[in-house]
């Protein structure tokens, strides 16, 4: 690592759910970008990190997040941190008097204030699709137990949602499924501090339809070749996940389907194995018949168990009701207006039957 390099020439704020694991993933392949091994690096979000101060963390990054030729100070640095585009500092170690003072301008402004030509890029989602991809996400993780209609019901209310604005960080009375879909209202703070040449705004739907032209307009405006496309560009990384696999860590989990210590788990471990097939068709039908009534009974029994204890993770295949979606549309209708207003253009969702 070469002393010179003491900036970010590049950072990719957000948003949460909106595509920017793949667009890390695609970046990340540039001969002529840097990009730490791990997504998320926080600096400017997080109190606690920002308060070591800034060569701190540039030294954590050259020292253990970049890789090999990555740490070349020629390359355009960045990083892929979407905590930046939530509204507020995430993780606040402030009392309350002072969090209060936090507001969509403090992250921009401790930004301009170590790096004032510093390049922005926003991918933005149909907020509607991304408050279901974060509500999805926080069922998988186990931290939400309402369905998307409970919650939103309740995220809707003027002071659930005043606040969720003005303390964006996400804990169990507070959830950011409504407030960090606002993308007029937390662009507005960067579009108030840096120049609206250094903000560059993509949709997540361009990810699906034009990669390549999509990745081309993110090269330019970070000053590398734009003609490059890494091998992995028809790949989506970390897309919806409806429902949790098995985990150690979630007894809810054990008898699932999808355990391997489940009698349905069990079965399909058995009939992935030859040897296994093998044995059991040696075994003459009558003992065959005896040894399996007991797993069918445990299989029904299994099978009721579930039924009387579903996993916390079917609340994410239910289907929000219309009157949910409508009363989303409505409230974000004012704010995508704020967006137009800052980016120019209209949103893809905006358009008939856009909505992604």
């Amino acid at each position: 690592m070469q002393a010179d390099k003491d900036i970010l020439d590049f950072i990719v704020i957000g948003a949460p759910k909106a595509g920017t694991t793949s667009l890390f993933e695609y970046l990340r392949h540039h001969p002529e970008v840097s990009l730490p091994s791990g997504k998320e690096e926080q600096f400017f979000s997080h109190d606690a990190v920002y308060a070591r101060g800034w060569s701190a963390y540039l030294d954590d990054l050259t020292r253990h997040r970049f890789e090999g030729a990555a740490a070349d100070p020629a390359r355009k640095w960045g990083t892929v941190t979407p905590q930046y585009m939530v509204g507020g500092v995430f993780k606040s170690t402030a009392g309350d008097a002072v969090r209060n003072g936090y507001d969509e301008r403090t992250v921009p402004l401790r930004m301009r204030e170590r790096l004032p030509d510093v390049r922005l890029i926003a991918c933005l989602r149909d907020p509607v699709e991304r408050a279901l991809s974060h509500h999805r996400m926080a069922v998988m993780l186990g931290r939400e137990r309402q369905s998307f209609d409970e919650a939103i019901d309740e995220l809707l209310r003027s002071d659930v949602l005043e606040r969720a604005r003005r303390d964006p960080e996400e804990r169990k009375d507070n959830r950011g499924y409504v407030a960090w879909s606002e993308y007029g209202r937390i662009l507005g703070g960067y579009f108030d501090v840096f120049p609206a040449e250094q903000v560059l705004v993509v949709f997540t739907s361009e990810l699906a339809s034009a990669p390549v032209q999509l990745l081309g307009r993110v090269e330019e405006f970070i000053g590398v070749r734009a003609d490059f496309a890494p091998e992995n560009l028809d790949k989506r990384f970390r897309t919806g996940k409806i429902l949790r696999g098995f985990s150690w860590r979630s007894p809810s989990s054990w008898l699932s389907p999808s355990s391997p210590v489940s009698p349905q788990g069990v079965r399909r471990a058995l009939a992935g194995s030859a040897s296994a097939r093998a044995i059991w068709h040696a075994i003459p039908p009558a003992p065959r018949r005896r040894i399996a009534r007991p797993y069918e009974r445990l299989t029904v029994r299994a099978v009721r168990w579930n039924r009387r204890h579903p996993p916390n993770e079917i609340k994410a295949n239910a289907k929000p009701s219309p009157e949910t979606i409508a009363r989303l549309r409505e409230h974000f209708r004012e704010d995508t207006e704020r967006l137009v207003a800052l980016i120019g253009e209209a949103p893809p969702w905006q358009a008939p039957g856009g909505a992604e």
